[in-house]
């Protein structure tokens, strides 16, 4: 029987359930969709009011909530916050060309926009790829051949499904300046036969898009094949294997995989496909904030030097009931502006703020819009500094790193 190290970053029960099971939440949501045929668009604004928009009241709740821990960043904390009134910034900059002219005067803000959203996957992927680092330091992987050759997989395993998926969606590819249709592939008969192939008369009537999901796959397909490998080779040598490590790339890897190359995420809204990989991502960070939290304030003079995060970290029913109750405000405040497009489907509302026209096609709701793009910004900005344990040796001890041994245990 080999040899297999189960140290977990919180403990087994959580760690199954929430940093590893969470997966099965964003195949529920996919099933929904594909499967069941339900609204995405509805199962979108359930997502980003109780857990999406919740989850960033837990940066809020690490760093600007504790005394202690804003006055160690204020620094970053006030500097961060510049990346609220960007998107109105650029808005200023379309604004001039505008005034001067330029027919594709709000090319600035489109780019910003598509900007936003590949950094809001790229936050997606860095965070997995932080939770793999995890299992590996709490397992006693420490040789940088493993860190190296995992942080590939992580990387280029979430972001060439994510590529496909972008040169097959109608909306990203018009966002790009793509044709709207994802070109068909020709049948082997349309190319002379094989005959034809090897003739090379398949020139020039494959698109470039087919040749990049074949690379994709087939790159895919050899980084999986390496780590199995890698795998076997340290089971034949006796080594331990990481077991929570590689749960968890069983657990992530499909999903993207799966949704990615679907044919029913590509019938839904391009906003909506947020909802079918970071709703795991959300489960995660919530439940790392929570335990981070737990393991900080057991010590009461810690906890009376931190102040209001100290006291919404007491138990998990406060915890998730301000997360939940800021997710609601934040969805209610934007509907009443008409920056979202959810009142809809819950009933009629009101609106404080009418829409105004601004210049060009833009009005007062692109404009409130755009601040709103500035939040996410902020959270993706922020949370690259504050969850650095190998630089932070209170946060290493908040998450149990500094007890992690050396050697494996035995399952």
């Amino acid at each position: 029987m080999s040899q297999i190290s189960t140290r977990w970053i919180v403990g087994k029960r959580v760690d199954l359930i929430a940093f590893i099971g969470g997966a099965l939440a964003g195949y529920l949501v996919f099933f929904m969709r594909a499967g069941l045929g339900w609204d995405m668009l509805l199962i979108y604004l359930l997502f980003i009011t109780f857990l999406d928009t919740p989850h960033f009241f837990g940066t809020y709740l690490r760093t600007y909530l504790d005394r202690q821990e804003f006055r160690a960043r204020r620094r970053l904390l006030l500097g961060s916050l510049f990346w609220l009134p960007a998107g109105p910034v650029i808005l200023l900059f379309c604004y001039a060309l505008f005034s001067t002219g330029i027919a594709n005067y709000m090319a600035p803000f489109e780019v910003f926009v598509l900007a936003v959203g590949i950094w809001a996957y790229w936050h997606v992927v860095r965070q997995h790829y932080g939770f793999m680092r995890l299992y590996q330091v709490k397992n006693g992987e420490t040789g940088p051949k493993d860190r190296r050759a995992d942080g590939i997989l992580m990387h280029l395993g979430l972001l060439l499904p994510f590529a496909v998926f972008v040169i097959r969606h109608k909306e990203s590819r018009q966002a790009f300046g793509l044709s709207p249709l994802f070109p068909a592939l020709p049948s082997l008969r349309e190319l002379g036969g094989v005959a034809g192939v090897m003739s090379g008369s398949w020139e020039g009537r494959i698109a470039w898009e087919h040749f990049a999901e074949g690379a994709s796959v087939m790159t895919l397909a050899c980084l999986i094949l390496a780590f199995a490998w890698r795998q076997f080779g340290k089971w034949r040598r006796g080594e331990p294997l990481n077991g929570p490590k590689i749960l968890l790339f069983c657990a992530v890897l499909p999903l993207h995989i799966v949704v990615c190359f679907s044919q029913a995420a590509l019938t839904a809204p391009l906003i909506t496909f947020s909802a079918f990989v970071t709703i795991y991502h959300d489960i995660q960070y919530h439940v790392l904030v929570y335990c981070h939290q737990r393991n900080r304030f057991r010590d009461a003079e810690t906890a009376r030097a931190s102040g209001m995060a100290a006291v919404l970290s007491r138990n998990v029913f406060v915890f998730a009931g301000t997360a939940v109750a800021f997710g609601l405000v934040v969805r209610s405040f934007g509907c009443s502006i008409q920056v979202f497009d959810g009142p809809q489907c819950f009933g009629p509302t009101f609106a404080i703020v009418g829409k105004v026209h601004l210049f060009g096609s833009v009005y007062t709701d692109t404009l409130l819009g755009a601040f709103f793009l500035g939040f996410p910004c902020h959270h993706y900005f922020v949370d690259q500094f504050i969850w650095k344990p190998s630089r932070d040796r209170g946060l290493r001890r908040d998450l149990n790193l500094e007890t992690a041994a050396a050697a494996p245990s035995r399952a």
